[in-house]
């Protein structure tokens, strides 16, 4: 109660309190002054000039009280008018220093009653003309719907917005407005901060966009955090892997997992991509009901502006059909091998037995018609000395040479087929017996140096090389014109070298017709059948050089 007349009292302006105060005391000195005085003097003299003392006592008590009263009043006029001072300070610092566009409208007809620096700036007018606008200038939208707005915003039941606002340049910009109303004064107004978020909207359309694209990818997705632990997956990765969405999120990458993939190559996919560096490799992973499956993964890391890694996107991609084909393409290249391997045996076995034949039969033949030649012409030449006999012992010399050439020629034929010193001697043996018949027939000089003449291989290597030899000297002789071939055999680490280098007329290995001969053919199949390397090197005036390369290992040799 006493605070509730407190408050009472203190409502009261400030001369109504003072002239209540004064004729309340007036009144209290005048009834109870006069009966205090009758009761100390009786003499009325006295009693005059103490009326006299009393009116002057009165002045002083009422001067002093009510000087008191006015400063307290005053003191606390001076508080009030600095705390109003310091707080239109403030708010006028907030308000022209802030960044914000901010602006204070007349609800009752949008006009705009002040604007702060940044406002003035965004859309591009001066303070000035600012003040003489109306939010119908520069709003996007109807004067109906303006009206809407501001009522709400007076209402407050409505505080923020989004709209488009008109610069002084004609712009059209998107905006967020939140609006409340204040009083300024005894005066109603609506404070509005607008901020700018057409960049935003922008962003968002964007986003939109690139959303859109990664959720119809033809391409799997999935972004994980540096953990491995699944954030999102596009439908994609549903279709691909058997799982929906809810069950992949919040799991590990390892649900895919079918634990075929090594753990050091798992732990090399994870220090590549922690380290900042995109990895790419192929996984064999499970579906959700147990099927195995191909895919091509690309995994890249997603980094903050800080350079930190907080996400990693992964690109899948079925590639089951590929593997499929290349499985299935390696097991017919695996066959077309093993069948060619088996095609050039029984062409050398074939050569073994047309060579066998020709020394069996054609060879032992001619030897023996030999020496019955010999046998009759020692009979005619000891019976008969006359002219006749001389000239038929001169016709007999003749074919005995034609048989020796013939018997020559069977050897040679059964050489090329069947290169006896190549299984009684090896590769080195037979290479020189073979190079210096070479010589002799086309006069061209061959340097061999073998590294080791007691490497060891196995029949199809030794073969191998030793044909090969045989085509690239043919070859030699027939285009070369070369005058000296140098020929170096040699180990090296895991793998057999055979090189052969001539010094002639050389050719341009762009000549598809040099390249693609049966000569050329045979010696590339030769070597493909025993996973090795054929490269030939040449350039017109500068001869040639055949380099070949073969896997070599102890098992292989005795294999």
């Amino acid at each position: 109660m006493k605070t509730m007349k407190s408050n009472l009292f203190h409502n009261f302006k400030f001369e109504f309190r003072i002239t209540l105060n004064y004729l309340i005391f007036g009144f209290l000195w005048i009834l109870f002054s006069d009966k205090l005085l009758d009761l100390l003097e009786t003499d009325d003299s006295l009693l005059t000039k103490f009326q006299t003392y009393k009116g002057a006592f009165f002045i002083l008590v009422t001067s002093v009280f009510l000087y008191l009263l006015v400063k307290r009043h005053m003191q606390k006029l001076r508080f009030a008018e600095s705390k109003l001072i310091e707080s239109e300070s403030h708010y006028k610092a907030l308000f022209n220093n802030n960044h914000s566009v901010i602006l204070l409208i007349n609800p009752e007809n949008g006009r705009i009653e002040d604007a702060n620096p940044a406002a003035c700036e965004y859309y591009g007018w001066s303070q000035a003309t600012f003040c003489s606008k109306n939010l119908y200038d520069f709003n996007v939208v109807s004067e109906e719907k303006i009206n809407g707005r501001l009522q709400a915003v007076k209402a407050k039941t409505l505080n923020s917005f989004v709209g488009q606002h008109r610069l002084a340049n004609g712009e059209i910009r998107d905006v967020e407005v939140f609006s409340n109303p204040i009083l300024i004064g005894d005066k109603a107004m609506i404070y509005s901060s607008i901020h700018d978020i057409t960049e935003q909207r922008n962003a968002e359309a964007e986003l939109r966009k690139l959303s859109k694209a990664v959720e119809q990818s033809p391409v799997a997705i999935c972004i994980t955090n540096p953990d491995g632990i699944i954030e999102y997956v596009n439908p994609k990765v549903t279709q691909l892997t058997g799982f929906s969405a809810e069950e992949l999120i919040h799991e590990n990458t390892r649900i895919f997992g079918s634990d075929e993939k090594p753990q050091q190559e798992d732990a090399e996919l994870w220090k590549t991509i922690k380290s900042g560096k995109i990895w790419s490799g192929e996984f064999h992973n499970k579906k959700k009901n147990g099927e195995l499956y191909w895919e091509s993964a690309t995994i890249s890391p997603i980094l903050n502006t800080e350079g930190e890694i907080t996400h990693f996107l992964s690109i899948k991609e079925d590639i089951t059909d590929r593997k499929r084909a290349e499985i299935a393409l390696n097991k017919s290249e695996e066959l077309l091998r093993k069948f060619a391997s088996h095609l050039q045996n029984v062409r050398e076995e074939e050569k073994v037995a047309l060579a066998r034949e020709i020394h069996d039969d054609l060879g032992q033949t001619l030897v023996a018609l030999k020496i019955e030649m010999g046998l009759l012409k020692n009979k005619i030449v000891n019976h008969d000395s006359s002219n006749d006999s001389k000239s038929m012992s001169g016709e007999f010399e003749t074919i005995a040479n034609l048989i020796d050439r013939t018997i020559k020629t069977a050897r040679r034929i059964m050489s090329g087929l069947r290169p006896d010193l190549l299984e009684m001697n090896g590769f080195a043996g037979a290479t020189t017996a073979y190079l210096r018949e070479f010589e002799e027939r086309y006069q061209i000089k061959c340097e061999f140096t073998p590294e080791n003449s007691t490497i060891e291989m196995n029949s199809q290597q030794s073969l191998a090389f030793f044909r090969i030899l045989q085509e690239s000297l043919s070859n030699i002789a027939k285009h070369s014109k070369a005058t000296l071939v140098k020929i170096d055999f040699r180990k090296e680490s895991n793998k057999l070298v055979l090189e052969i280098i001539d010094n002639g007329i050389g050719f341009d290995k762009n000549n598809s017709g040099r390249q693609d001969s049966y000569g050329m053919i045979g010696m590339k199949e030769r070597v493909v059948l025993l996973d090795g390397k054929l490269n030939i090197v040449s350039e017109i005036g500068k001869g040639a050089s055949v380099r070949v390369e073969i896997p070599w290992n102890l098992e292989q040799t005795k294999s």
